[in-house]
């Protein structure tokens, strides 16, 4: 074997182990924890670019989540600088603790005991998108249904017994799980009907419905919403995500740019030996 082609061999196999490790991420990254009773968890497609949803998201969840749930691996200073909000506008409006400094940890305001409150102590969540997957963020925080039965009056079906209250019940409404008539399916995946052309159907549980007027907001705004808090909640859980991605294309297509022009180049040196 010639010096060239054991130099080609090399770089071939460098790009295929990169391009192995850049979809072994991708897919990871994508992964996330089952819906239990909700069945399959609602997809989430994240913008990490779409600065305005970020900011929406952070608003969310300082006002509703962050008294009980921490963000200890995130900087107040390194959050308002990459949602591009001004410094002054953020601790005016989002910093509630004047004696916070732009360079301290999200470490909350929990008191130690809550586990006695709550029968566990509320998790913190700068990597819940990593553990749990977006995937799961979206479906759970929307699957909220009315139980009696239970300590704080709701359920979830994505993480049934669940002991985080509904902290959003004003702004979704009264979401209870309903029954529906839904069609039978033939073997053919039409709808069965009988002799008079109406379709056939039969009574199914488990659909979550929120009761008209209940919430502020309609359920397209709730999902909005939802989708917001998401979203920051990815970009909590790894700030240099988009940049990476970014640059992972960047890279990617520069060794299928310098690939090619090392195939054209042994063919050009290979002519010698013919």
């Amino acid at each position: 074997m010639t010096s060239l082609q054991s130099t080609k061999i090399n770089i071939l196999r460098t790009f295929y182990v990169l391009a192995a490790l850049f979809c072994i991420n991708f897919v990871y990254s994508a992964e996330g924890g089952p819906c239990k009773d909700y069945g399959e968890c609602d997809e989430f497609k994240y913008s990490l670019n779409d600065i305005e949803s970020l900011q929406r998201g952070v608003s969310t969840y300082i006002n509703y989540c962050y008294g009980c749930h921490s963000l200890q691996y995130s900087r107040w200073g390194r959050v308002a600088e990459d949602l591009q909000i001004p410094e002054e506008i953020f601790f005016e409006n989002l910093v509630f603790d004047k004696s916070i400094k732009p360079g301290d940890l999200m470490i909350g305001a929990m008191p130690k005991d809550s586990e006695n409150w709550f029968g566990v102590t509320p998790p913190d969540l700068t990597l819940v998108s990593r553990y749990k997957g977006d995937d799961w963020i979206y479906s759970y925080l929307r699957a909220y249904y009315e139980d009696s039965s239970k300590q704080y009056g709701v359920n979830n079906l994505v993480y049934p017994g669940t002991a985080m209250p509904n902290v959003l019940l004003s702004l979704q409404g009264n979401q209870r799980l309903v029954c529906k008539n839904i069609p039978i399916l033939a073997k053919n995946g039409g709808q069965k009907r009988d002799q008079s052309g109406n379709p056939i159907t039969k009574e199914k549980c488990g659909f979550l419905e929120v009761e008209e007027g209940t919430g502020k907001l309609s359920k397209e705004e709730f999902d909005s919403l939802i989708y917001d808090l998401t979203n920051f909640l990815v970009y909590v859980g790894e700030p240099i995500k988009a940049t990476r991605e970014r640059i992972g294309w960047y890279v990617v297509f520069y060794f299928l740019i310098f690939t090619a022009l090392s195939s054209l180049l042994y063919r050009e040196y290979h002519k010698d030996y013919n």
